[in-house]
């Protein structure tokens, strides 16, 4: 579920769940060092230490909550274009789009030297994208390049006595034309499975709903496959392809989270110019691209427009932005550390910077909307206005649940700040 450590450009990953009212940090056993078994040496704390390790950052333009109860700190700066976090006991790992290379945040801080780096295609959207962490295994999604052609892959490595070992290529996937539209999120399910989102890569085949278009080709799908790359979504029937792909029509996703309740996965779409959009993804969903973005009522499209696979269905989005905001990740703040927002679910914007909030429903089948909103669409600045709980973060690449039940949000201008009680 982001269980076991998800993490955008994103996309997806939890830390142990905390109980009401208890913040101090959880300690869970594990290695005490992170290498790839040549050369990296730093450490990942274990040592038991209670204590939070951050020393809140100064700085003058912390973004601005719309909550007095709780406050925003920054904990860590210096990173350059981050697009993807996840915990690792007390720690942070992180991915840096445009450099390839791998940081870590020890003890409170950010340690100097990269420790590791990968030669990506950093073009646009490519570049390394996710990072996610379960029984001691890491994985990353990366865009790159060699034999004259661009792949975006998958990587696993062992996490043994500390060291990143055995790395091993698991999802092998288009990269072309692109060079937009590469998802890159990935996360681990609450059945243990790897779930990794790519976008349309501007592509018009079967899986962007063109019925006479190109066959499935690994383009617009969340996969969902076991540790060594292999099938298990399952869900769909009619190619051999589909055996991977737990959803299909997505036009881009730079988020994935898992309800820590229902186990249910949910994911952002970015739309064209309109109607980005969050979407409850059952298995065998099909978002809508080429053909719908938003409410399918708000299109000239039908449902009998679209490439429907044997398993397969359409569903509206649980909620869409009218105006487009780049939407990025989505978190359910798996804690009660923050009081009533337990259990809700928090969103991340690139063009704005700004953090929205949403209450999930009692059947924890979509959001609680009232009034203008309850349309499911946020038609104007007015509406934009009351589901946003947080403004000035500089473009959000990463929601996460820490160890201590507090929220942290990755910005892409090099930042992760955190939001805790204002106590």
């Amino acid at each position: 579920m982001k269980r076991g450590l998800v993490a955008a450009a994103g996309a997806i990953a939890v830390a142990a769940a905390v109980a009401a009212g208890f913040v101090a940090w959880q300690t869970p056993g594990g290695p005490a060092r992170v290498g790839d078994g040549i050369g990296m040496t730093d450490n990942i704390s274990t040592n038991g230490n209670s204590t939070d390790p951050f020393t809140p950052i100064p700085d003058q333009n912390l973004p601005a909550l719309r909550d007095s109860s709780l406050k925003v700190e920054k904990v860590v700066e210096g990173l350059s274009a981050p697009t993807s976090m996840v915990f690792i006991g007390n720690d942070i790992m992180i991915t840096q789009k445009n450099d390839g290379n791998v940081r870590l945040v020890i003890d409170g801080s950010l340690q100097r030297d990269s420790s590791l780096t990968f030669d990506v295609e950093s073009a646009s959207e490519r570049g390394l994208l996710g990072v996610a962490y379960a029984d001691d295994k890491v994985f990353f999604f990366l865009t790159e390049s060699g034999n004259f052609d661009t792949r975006n892959r998958v990587y696993r490595y062992d996490l043994q006595d500390g060291e990143l070992l055995n790395k091993a290529m698991i999802l092998d996937l288009p990269g072309t034309p692109g060079p937009m539209h590469h998802g890159g999120k990935i996360g681990i399910g609450p059945d243990g499975n790897l779930y990794a989102v790519i976008g349309d890569l501007n592509r018009d085949g079967m899986l962007q709903n063109y019925p006479n278009g190109p066959a499935p080709d690994d383009t617009s799908v969340i996969l969902k496959v076991d540790f060594e790359g292999g099938p298990a979504a399952n869900t769909l029937s009619g190619n051999d392809k589909l055996a991977s792909y737990y959803a299909y029509g997505i036009r881009n996703s730079f988020g994935m989270d898992f309800d820590p309740q229902t186990g249910m996965l949910w994911a952002t779409e970015n739309g064209p110019d309109a109607y980005d959009e969050i979407n409850v993804v059952e298995p065998g969903f099909n978002s809508g691209w080429e053909r719908v973005m938003g409410p399918i009522s708000r299109t000239s499209a039908s449902e009998g427009d679209l490439v429907i696979f044997d398993g397969a269905h359409y569903a509206d989005p649980a909620f869409s932005w009218r105006q487009r905001v780049a939407v990025t990740d989505i978190e359910f703040l798996n804690s009660t550390a923050l009081g009533g927002y337990s259990y809700n679910v928090f969103v991340g914007d690139f063009n704005n910077g700004s953090l929205y909030y949403f209450e999930v429903n009692d059947e924890r089948d979509g959001l609680v909307l009232e009034g203008a909103l309850s349309d499911l669409v946020a038609d104007n600045d007015n509406e934009l206005s009351a589901i946003t709980l947080g403004t000035g973060f500089g473009g959000i690449t990463d929601i996460e649940t820490g160890p201590d039940g507090n929220l942290y949000v990755l910005s892409y201008r090099g930042a992760i700040y955190r939001i805790m009680p204002a106590r």
